[in-house]
């Protein structure tokens, strides 16, 4: 009888580190849930402030602009239309 109830102390014993261990287990859940959600709502609001896509004057009209500020540039269409494309490329991406 001495031995079975030793045995049951001894399960017992076990049975609350195991309770209290799923215990913490289970607090750890909540909380690395409620972190997931805090990263969700930051990652919503991050993607709705994120700045839109610029949108460029057109060749013709930034190489005008250029011509009427800078009388001696030495840009052309073309060279407007490349220096365009760059900047589109790298905002696409950014």
């Amino acid at each position: 009888m001495k031995v079975a109830n030793k045995q049951l102390t001894e399960w017992d014993t076990e049975l609350n580190q195991l309770h209290e261990r799923n215990g913490d287990l289970g607090l750890k859940v909540q909380m690395l849930e409620q972190e997931l959600k805090e990263a969700q709502r930051d990652r919503e609001a991050n993607k709705n402030s994120a700045p839109t896509v610029a949108e460029f004057p057109e060749p013709a009209d930034l190489l005008n602009k250029l011509k009427a500020r800078r009388k001696k540039s030495g840009a052309n269409l073309a060279d407007i239309e490349v220096v365009l494309e760059i900047l589109d490329h790298s905002q696409k991406r950014n």
